[in-house]
Parts: structure tokens; sequence; C-alpha cells
């Protein structure tokens, strides 16, 4: 974390600053939070001071946060302040007195009279001072920032001790700041700041002096069993669980999310190797990996083909003169986890994954919706619909597979561990004797599981997901719980999206219209709802609303994107391609022209569209009749394209008509009084303008 404020230059005297918060152990997860509030809080603070700096640094373990900022100024410059009164005619009599207005305003500012003057402003004349303020020194400035800095960080869940008007994650202990050689005395919540930190709570548990130069601050805390640098903490542990590994001719399996947690959980850190009994290895190798992270926070050690092997790395806080010790205390616990997890797996198996399903009436969905047996029942229909359209041999397994989808959820071992819901159905539907194709729909129909997570590797997971995700959506919004804001409690943001990626990456050609006008019937037809009239409406403005903003994240035009919207979403696949056709086009010199061409064309239909067809006897000018016949071949031509979804050709093709268009508009009236004329002309202009439509409306384009 490492931000800059420089106004090199200035002249001025620089000082370091370290600020350290000293509390009891934080949740490893919140520390880069507060660490993020503690960078964004201060650089703020200081900004708005006045106070430049050459760079800031944060380092954070779980007993401490702490920020250095190298370069900051010792005196915050001096400056002129503008400050605006009340309006002049409300601040002078008419003999050109001041009024008791304007000698308020300069009582309150603390200014002669005589500093008064009148500017004019777009709200009309105003009376205005010019102050000079003198800059303070920033140890004063920092005695009040320091305070509201640990006051302001945002945390999600956060508690009361001493005193109860301070809120944090955890207790806080020490406050420590110095500048320089100076420290920064305040006081919070009975605390007061100092110029000392404590070292390792059990390998070197003593108050010590910090020094405000970062590489020192850093070298006192580490000859205390304190590497407050956490990208060194985590170069440290990853380097000693490779080295560790190959000791047992395993490599640890990377997990960044682990190894971050495991970062955050200790200040100095300790690898050690230990092993569990072979016949673990026969339980599905995502249940090993699950207990052994989950609640040991281990990695699971993998050999060279990826196979496990009998071996975990755990990461220690502290150093022991006795590591097979702690080896042991690791195996001890781990084994008692791995004998619930073979117990769970061994009382789930003896029965076969289909006779769970009837144990999911007794799980509410919603209390609105139904079960989740009512849901699957809906996800089955859904999807059979969408498999008859996308892959009619598939309809059975696609059935199958969103039955048994959401069994395992009542397993012992999904219970224990949620994380592994369909991992555990694709391992139940294989022993119990169901196809490959249908155990892998199961556990895929979650993908993807976060944003830029893995898709459904075949065909019956895309379809079981997106069937099983629409149904959601669909459902959420028919008892009125769309998202708002920033509140998304059922993900169904996530959902969208994933569906959207889902049709993309498999290029699947689909009419939303279409799947979710089935998914409504089905749930009005299995539930006792009252369906919202714009239902059906609402839901594809979600869909279209989160396929512009993915689109607008990987770094297309937002008039773009618009224009090949506004032309039509109902396909997403099909709006992506005629989006790539544009972006394509976009540098073609007759784009831009022809969209404010187009603008034009749009904007006379607008005005008054035409009816009926277009009659060629009652073309006579040969502007338009050279029109007419370059707009007939070009339709013969682009067609086919634009059957075939050859958007970028079409579009090549279609740009080839602006000159006979310019010269259409030159030579040619269109709103005459002759209303036969008027209506044909405007029949042409429609007929060109639906060409275009088909791709873009071109007329958003500058």
């Amino acid at each position: 974390m490492n931000v800059g404020l420089n106004m090199q230059g200035t002249g001025m005297e620089t000082r370091d600053l370290i600020f350290e918060i000293g509390t009891e152990e934080l949740p490893a997860r919140m520390v880069p939070m507060a660490l993020k509030g503690l960078e964004t809080n201060l650089a703020t603070g200081l900004q708005e001071a006045g106070l430049a700096f050459d760079a800031m640094v944060c380092n954070g373990t779980p007993r401490r946060l702490a920020a250095h900022v190298a370069g900051l100024q010792a005196m915050q410059a001096d400056r002129e302040e503008v400050v605006a009164g009340p309006p002049a005619r409300i601040s002078y009599d008419a003999d050109g007195k001041p009024t008791k207005a304007a000698l308020g305003f300069v009582k309150a500012q603390n200014v002669p009279i005589e500093s008064l003057y009148t500017a004019d402003t777009d709200k009309g004349a105003y009376v205005f001072v010019r102050k000079h303020i003198q800059g303070r020194p920033s140890v004063e400035i920092l005695k009040e920032l320091l305070p509201r800095v640990v006051t302001s960080i945002s945390l999600p869940k956060t508690m009361r001790w001493n005193s109860p008007d301070l809120r944090f994650a955890r207790p806080i202990r020490w406050l420590a700041a110095v500048f320089g050689n100076e420290i920064i005395e305040f006081s919070l919540s009975g605390l007061r700041s100092g110029n000392t930190s404590r070292g390792h709570r059990f390998m070197a548990n003593e108050t010590f002096e910090i020094a405000s130069s970062l590489d020192e601050y850093r070298a006192r805390l580490q000859a205390r069993y304190v590497i407050v640098d956490q990208d060194v903490r985590k170069r440290l542990i990853w380097e000693e669980a490779l080295k560790i590994a190959q000791t047992v001719k395993g490599r640890p399996i990377d997990d960044e999310e682990l190894l971050e947690l495991n970062t955050y959980l200790v200040e100095y850190p300790s690898v050690v190797c230990g092993g569990f009994s072979r016949d673990f290895l026969r339980l599905p190798k995502e249940v090993l990996i699950t207990s052994m992270r989950e609640h040991q926070k281990y990695f699971a050690v993998a050999d060279a083909t990826g196979g496990l092997l009998p071996h975990f790395i755990a990461v220690n806080n502290t150093q022991s003169p006795r590591p097979e010790l702690v080896q042991n205390g690791h195996e001890r616990v781990l084994r008692a986890r791995l004998t619930d997890a073979a117990f769970f797996f061994d009382e789930d198996t003896k029965r076969p994954l289909q006779d769970y399903v009837e144990g999911l009436k007794g799980v509410v969905f919603h209390q609105k919706l139904g079960t989740l047996f009512d849901k699957t029942r809906r996800v089955e229909a859904v999807a059979a619909y969408l498999a008859q359209k996308l892959s009619p041999d598939s309809v059975q397994s696609c059935k199958r597979a969103a039955l048994l989808c959401k069994a395992d959820l009542v397993t012992q071992m999904v219970g224990e561990f949620p994380s592994l819901q369909g991992v555990m159905g694709r391992e139940y539907a294989l022993r119990s004797g169901e196809p490959q194709e249908v155990a892998s729909a199961i556990a895929e129909h979650y993908m993807p599981v976060k944003s830029g997570g893995g898709l459904p590797a075949t065909l019956t997971g895309a379809i079981v997901s997106i069937a099983d995700k629409i149904d959601t959506i669909v459902s959420m919004f028919a008892v009125g719980l769309q998202p708002t804001g920033a509140a998304d409690p059922y993900a169904l943001r996530r959902l969208a999206l994933g569906v959207l990626n889902i049709l993309i990456d498999r290029h699947i050609f689909l009419s939303l219209k279409e799947v979710i006008s089935a998914a409504v019937a089905l749930l009005s037809r299995n539930m006792t709802l009252q369906m919202p009239a714009a239902l059906h409406d609402d839901a594809i403005m979600f869909f279209q609303r989160r396929f512009v903003a993915d689109f607008q994240a990987k770094g297309y035009a937002p008039e773009i994107i618009e224009a090949a919207v506004r032309a039509g979403f109902d396909d997403p696949v099909d709006a992506m391609l005629r989006i790539k056709a544009l972006s394509a086009m976009r540098v073609s010199p007759d784009f831009a022209p022809l969209g404010l061409l187009f603008k034009r064309v749009m904007n006379i239909l607008k005005g008054a569209g035409p009816s009926g067809v277009l009659n060629e006897k009652l073309l006579t000018e040969s502007a338009e009749i050279a029109l007419y016949g370059t707009y007939s071949a070009l339709k013969n031509d682009v067609t086919p394209l634009m059957e075939k979804r050859e958007y970028e050709q079409a579009l090549r093709r279609l740009l080839t008509i602006k000159p006979q268009i310019d010269v259409f508009f030159d030579h040619v009236m269109v709103m005459v009084e002759n209303a036969d004329i008027k209506n044909n002309r405007l029949c042409l202009l429609q007929g060109i303008a639906e060409l275009f439509l088909h791709i873009a409306d071109m007329s958003v384009i500058s």
C-alpha cells in the first residue's frame, strides 16, 4: 500500500511520520480493510490540510496497523483565501455606506471593513474579502488529524470496550506517533499517544521506542520477532512452504486467498509440515482440502501429477524449540477433523443421491416461493425448455441433473462444509451410478461462484446453470426483492452476469425474453403469487444493465455499446458480436460522419414516420432513384451477411451508401407538399434506417 502527494520544490522542511495503532489480535480478514481505511483517511486528511508528502506506506499484522509518511511538510504553507459574503445590494445603503450585513460579515471573518470588495458572479454582485491565512505547524495539525483517522476507519464488525464513544474491531492498546524526533501527543478513549510499540506477544512482549525512519522502524520490530511488512511475511511463508514440502517430495497447492489469510494471522511466521493417515485419501480430494483449509488454515500438499499426498503445511505464529511437538499437535487436531469428514461421507453414501431429493421438501427456499423442492422442479422445467432449444439430445440429461442439483444440500457433508455444495453432489452422483455428464452438471450448475470465476465445462452444466440462475432472478423479482443501490442480498447481479458470461463463453444464441417468459409462466402456474405487471420487462432491463456495465468494464466505448443495445439486446451473444463489429469499424473515416447523417435520417423519421410501402413509380428525382438503386443492391448483399451474423462485413458494405445519402439530402426535398411523394421518400429513408438498425442505432455515435 503506497500513495504519494508530492510537492517537491517548495523549499519547506520535511520529516518522516510513523503512526502505529496497537490492538488486540484483529481478525485476519479485517486487517487489509483496516489498512486501506488507514491509508485513505490519512492521505485524505493530509491533502485537505494542504500538507504535501513524498510517499505513504501502510503495513499491518494482527496486532498493529502502521502508516509511514515520507517527506511530510513540517509546516503548512501560508495561503490566500477568498470568502464570499452577502449580496452587494444588501451590503451597502443608498449612500454607499456598509450595512449591518456587511459589518457582521467582516466581523465574522476578523478583517477590517476596508478589505471588503464587490465582484460579479452568476447570481449577481456579491461582496468578498481576501484573507491571508498563516500556515500552522504540522505537529498541531497531526494532533487533531490522527485521532480522526482512527475513528474514521470503517470495519464490518466493531465493538466497544473502555470508552462508549469509540468503536473498533478489537480493543486498541497503544498509540504511537513520531514525526521526525518529535512525539505527536494526543488522547483517544483514555489512551495517550507516545513513541513506544510492543514486540511479539509471546516471543518479545516488551515495549520499546520506535523511530520515524521506515527502515529503522521495521528493523526494531524484526529484532523483536515482528515482521511488520505484510508483503515480506507473505513471501517468507510461501518460500518456506515450498522448501518444506520438498522434504516429502510434494508442493503446496496454490491458494492465494489462503496464503493471504495466513499472512494476516501471524506476526512472525514459522512453517511446519505434518502428515495424516493414507486411509483418508479414499475421500474426495475436495473434502480433504476443505477440511484442512476451512477449519485449520492448512495448505494441502500434492505430488507432481496433482494427486494429494497425506501431508499438510501449517503456519505458526511462534518459533518453537521443539517443532516436532508443534507438528504432533497439528496432526492430532487434523486427525479428528478428517475422522468426522470420513464419517459424514460414509453415512451420506449409504443412500443414492436421488433419495435426498425428497428431503428438499423440508428446506424453505423463500416463504413466498416454497421449498427447495419446488425450486428444483422449476429449474428442471426451465432446463428442459432450454435443452430442447439448444441441444435436443441432452434433454433427459439436463432434466436429471436439474432434479439432483440441490440434493446434496441435505447431506451431512454439505451441512458441515457448505462450500462443498455441488462438489459433493457430483461425487455422490457418480457413486450412485449417474452418468458422468449428469454428475459434472450438478457441480457446474453453481458456476461461476464469484466474479471472474470458472464457467461450466459441459453444455449440460451450462444449461442447468442458466436455468437455476434465471429461476432465482425471476423468483426474487416476483416477490419484490430486486437489488437496490449497493444492497444485493441474493447476489442477483452476480447471477445475471454469470448467465451472460456462460452464453458468451459458449457462444450460445438465446432469446432472453423467451426464456424469462417461460420462467415467469412456470412460477405463476406453480405458486399462488400475484405477478407484478412489469416483471418480464424489469428482468430484461436488469440483464441489459449488467451486460452494459460488463462491456464498459472490458474497455468498450459507452456509445458503441449503447448503439448496439438500442438496436436490440434480446440475444446477448448477438449484441456482443455487433459491439465488436462497431468497435472494429470505428477507425473507418466514414464511420463518424455516417453517424451524424444517420441521426438526421432518424430525426426526420421521428417527426413524420412513413406509412405503407415504397412505390418505385413515385421516385422522380435522379438522386432518389440512385439512392434507391444503391439501397436495393445493398439490401440484397447485407441481408445474408446479417443472417450469418457477419456484422463487420455487413457494416463495411453499408458504409458505401453514405455518398448517395449525401447527394439525396443535397438535391431532394423530403417534406414536400405532395403527400404521396413525401411518404414515398420517407419510406425510402425508413428502409435504409432499418438496414442499419439490424446492427446498431448509429445516431448515438458522435
